[in-house]
């Protein structure tokens, strides 16, 4: 990736995916590549090459959609262009993927921390098992921030674990279906209906 795309040795890849790139109506079969700062294509079929790369800091939008002249895709805004992504393994994780890191780039602009500075992130990759790694890494990362939404916590909150369970409610009289959470301060709990219970029990108490 960093040889196709002049990228620096810092550049971590986090995930790459088989995919078609549309150039007008036509489809350029090739790989999808994301990195910590960058979304890139390449395509090199009989004898013509395609090059793409769209830094996370420039994506307006990412929709997935199907159309009569697209089928199922990803498009990516920018604010000068739109990108459609066609023909994936399996679309929803790497639709996934692409707002995680369009959502860390963003967050990076707007709270001006050096991301590369985030300890929790493992060392740059060299094999396609770090490769996985890191996309686990990321993956635990989205956890911990909708646990931490969900219960309102702190930023420093990280999720151990999480398991389904029932909770008994004395106001109630009934035992209510949810998911037990644990993390380094709290013990939480959420119903499985909507806004039904939740509970937050601090460890010290």
């Amino acid at each position: 990736m960093r040889k196709l795309f002049g990228m620096p040795d810092e550049e971590k890849l986090v995930n790459y995916y088989s995919c078609s790139y549309w150039k007008g109506r036509v489809p350029r079969q090739g790989w999808l590549y994301l990195s910590i700062n960058h979304l890139c294509f390449y395509s090199f079929l009989l004898g013509k090459e395609v090059t793409l790369v769209v830094p996370w800091t420039e994506v307006t939008q990412l929709e997935k959609n199907a159309t009569l002249v697209f089928p199922e895709s990803v498009r990516v805004s920018t604010r000068n262009a739109e990108h459609f992504f066609s023909m994936f393994l399996n679309i929803n994780d790497t639709f996934k993927l692409m707002e995680q890191l369009a959502n860390i780039a963003m967050r990076q602009l707007l709270d001006n921390e050096a991301f590369a500075a985030d300890r929790s992130l493992p060392k740059a990759c060299k094999t396609l098992k770090n490769v996985s790694a890191l996309k686990r890494d990321f993956d635990a990362r989205a956890k911990n921030e909708r646990y931490r939404s969900m219960f309102r916590l702190t930023q420093d909150e990280r999720l151990d674990g999480h398991t389904d369970c029932t909770l008994w409610t004395p106001f109630a009289k009934r035992h209510v279906v949810g998911q037990l959470f644990i993390s380094n301060n709290y013990i939480c709990f959420s119903s499985r209906e909507e806004d039904l219970c939740q509970l937050i029990i601090p460890l010290r108490e």
